[in-house]
């Protein structure tokens, strides 16, 4: 079993107009910005943002796969199919867990107890060099302890911030970076799976069949098991559409390959096709634009989040054995999984509501009939049945089991594509010009901040307020960028920035490996492939636009003899570019709705946006330790408290009220969740929401003022 598979079983996690000015998607610069004071809406476009609604609208709609007819004949269909998989409980192995069970709450997850994960991905610091970085640095398991709280403890306003000293850190002797006194490397993430050995799927039955084990890691005092928690924090899938790559670290790839997360980099994908006069043959597929089909491979599989477990077999719980527990009729009954039976479906449910049970829960149709509604018939029709490598047992399957990764992802893709957030009071603002109630003169300075002083804009950038963004990466032009560092320059994945927030051992993040071992990053594939450290075999993303200058300084990447102004493979990259920085990166989150969605950042180490904003005044938490891959806008802000007020005004004049009152399209199916890690039915419910809405408005972590600062750490983060 390879590294990167053995990390996957451990640690997968939950991790989605007008032109866009160059300077708002250049790389970040340590230089000091010519204030640009924004008065009005087209001010603010000269500044590449824009109301996310009427770019979308300019653009025909949101990024979808060109070649999304090819497979979907149906996608009114392919919709209702998508957002019933995504809130039914029955897809995960206990019945309860739903990819919904991660993002019920603004499309994030707001619980507090059971949330800590005991810094799962750390690794030795064990650096190799300027290209390799820490590519090879193994988990340090040893390291694995809880800080803040321990297992099935409610985390409070007093725990935040994570980092109370910054720059403090405590080295072992055998390589490990461990937090200094007053500081933690949890991770608060979402709940997910009770360690559960794996047996086989139970067609007809919610509950897969599986034997409990002692969780060594989650549990309380070393007797009883609780859930898992993910290493990473949950991002909203709100907007997630407008990603170019999905998770925290990228790994979902644009590319959709039918099987897998990892798109081109998994060269054994593909699926069954029914060639007429043929018969069922095996093709490989190249969807792109299809991030979200990617990303939602990895979840119903994981041990940390929707599976029980198959680690000590060297695989996981695969989607033709989902498709099967879903769609075949029970031995007992003959009868198939009911569509969300464990749940009530709202009679005014936006995509749902035409296909609710009027006195029972659950839909009136099957998910057989959806999918042979929603998808062209190559793909399902074929009587054939055959056994599969990696499923559990002697099972066979059928045409429409086997390619169920196909028609899972895609149908949760189009779902996933709907949930837009795009009328927030900015957005209004940018349209009419006029102030609200939310985007007032305090939000419009605050504006100001985001642009100028506070240089958030190098990084959120664009309508979608995210330089990891379809837009921003201009069809695989701006994918891989050159950077000029703090000191010296280097290559690096647009979109994904190293900005201190926790050691880089804490997360590799974009520096950690593909399915094969292979870099994850765009910018190190490349590197590595031109240094003969590795040879690529698949299509590096961005790969043959290299570009043949720093953007920032006009340094030559290459020798740029055919003056193209991109590096070709026959262009040597120079020494002073022989360099990456991608290790402890992570991608850029869009920040529409972020006044619902903490705690923030990749590990959730703060619970309010005056957290966030004070972490960047005083640049950063580890800029020393980081410094080599350091994104070098991360420096002292300088920003008063009042300035910091007025920055925080403007992110929470980013709110959709539809989301905040969970109105089409962001309404949905009743859940049960989890309430802490001992619960094993979910005992909280979420009541079914229709197109109208709920009577209440979502609340934040902790119920807690965006405003406040809680606990401000001392100092400003020096380099040297």
């Amino acid at each position: 079993m390879n590294r990167s598979v053995s990390r996957q079983i451990k640690l997968a996690v939950c991790f989605g107009v007008t032109t866009v000015s160059a300077m708002a998607l250049a790389a970040p610069v340590l230089a000091e910005t010519k204030f640009f004071e924004i008065k009005k809406p087209s001010d603010a476009r000269l500044q590449g943002l824009e109301s996310l609604h009427r770019a979308t609208q300019r653009d025909g709609g949101v990024p979808l796969p060109p070649n999304l007819s090819e497979f979907i004949k149906d996608r009114r269909a392919a919709l209702q199919l998508g957002k019933a998989l995504f809130w039914d409980m029955q897809v995960g192995s206990d019945g309860v867990q739903a990819c919904a069970s991660c993002h019920f709450h603004a499309g994030a997850d707001d619980r507090s107890k059971n949330a800590l994960n005991p810094a799962l991905r750390i690794i030795f610091d064990d650096y190799a060099g300027p290209v390799v970085g820490y590519f090879n640095a193994e988990f340090a398991n040893a390291a694995f302890r809880y800080e803040t709280r321990q297992a099935n403890e409610t985390v409070t306003r007093a725990d935040f911030p994570f980092v109370k000293s910054i720059q403090e850190i405590n080295r072992t002797a055998d390589g490990i970076v461990e937090p200094a006194r007053n500081n933690s490397n949890d991770i608060a993430g979402s709940m997910g799976m009770f360690f559960t050995q794996f047996s086989g799927v139970r067609p007809g039955s919610p509950v897969d069949a599986g034997t409990p084990q002692f969780d060594p890691v989650f549990n309380v005092h070393g007797r009883s098991s609780v859930r898992r928690v993910e290493p990473r924090n949950t991002p909203s899938v709100i907007n997630a559409v407008f990603n170019l790559t999905n998770f925290w670290d990228g790994r979902a790839a644009p590319v959709f390959n039918g099987r897998g997360a990892f798109g081109h980099h998994d060269r054994e994908a593909n699926i069954l096709v029914n060639r007429p006069g043929v018969g069922l043959v095996k093709e490989r597929i190249a969807i792109d634009l299809a991030s979200l089909a990617s990303q939602s491979m990895q979840p119903p599989s994981s041990p940390q989040e929707m599976s029980f477990d198959l680690s000590a077999e060297g695989n996981l719980r695969t989607m033709p054995e989902i498709g099967a527990k879903l769609l075949r009729p029970s031995p007992q009954t003959g009868h198939a999984l009911t569509p969300l039976g464990l749940q009530k479906v709202h009679r005014q449910d936006s995509v749902l509501g035409a296909l609710a049970n009027s006195e029972a829960r659950g839909l009136s149709t099957t998910y057989e009939a959806l999918i042979k509604k929603a998808f062209a018939g190559r793909y399902w029709n074929s009587a054939e049945l055959m056994t599969l490598p990696g499923t559990t047992g002697s099972m066979q399957y059928s045409q429409m089991e086997a390619n169920f990764s196909l028609f899972f992802g895609l149908a949760v893709l189009v779902y996933q594509s709907t949930l837009v957030a795009d009328r927030t009071p900015f957005d209004q603002w940018m349209e009419s010009g006029r102030f609200n109630k939310e985007f007032d003169s305090t939000a419009l300075a605050g504006l100001n901040l985001f642009v100028n002083q506070g240089q958030c804009v190098r990084c959120h950038a664009g309508p979608e307020l995210t330089a990891a963004s379809v837009r921003a990466a201009q069809g695989g032009k701006r994918v891989i960028r050159a950077m000029a560092m703090a000191d010296g320059s280097a290559l690096y994945d647009n979109g994904f920035y190293n900005t201190s927030v926790t050691p880089s051992t804490d997360d590799a993040g974009r520096g950690d490996l593909n399915i094969n071992d292979q870099p994850l990053a765009s910018s190190r594939q490349a590197l590595f492939n031109s240094l003969g450290v590795d040879t690529i075999e698949f299509p590096i993303l961005g790969g043959d636009s290299l570009p043949a200058q720093d953007e920032d300084t006009g340094a030559p990447v290459c020798n740029d003899s055919n003056a193209n102004g991109v590096c070709d493979p026959d262009e040597a990259i120079l020494p002073a570019f022989q360099r990456v920085a991608v290790d402890g990166a992570f991608k850029t989150p869009g920040l529409r709705n972020s006044e619902l969605t903490g705690p923030y950042f990749h590990n959730g180490g703060m619970a309010t946006l005056r957290q966030v904003v004070q972490f960047y005044n005083r640049g950063g938490n580890f800029c020393r330790f980081n410094l080599r891959d350091l994104d070098p806008a991360i420096a002292p802000l300088g920003m008063s408290a009042a300035q910091e007020e007025e920055l925080v005004a403007f992110l929470v004049a980013l709110t959709d009220t539809r989301v905040k009152y969970q109105r089409a399209p962001f309404d949905h199916p009743e859940l049960r969740i989890p309430e802490d890690g001992l619960d094993i039915q979910g005992t909280r419910t979420l009541k079914a929401v229709g197109a109208n809405g709920a009577g209440h408005a979502l609340k934040t972590f902790l119920e807690l003022d965006p405003q406040d600062a809680i606990y401000t750490p001392v100092g400003i983060c020096t380099r040297e």
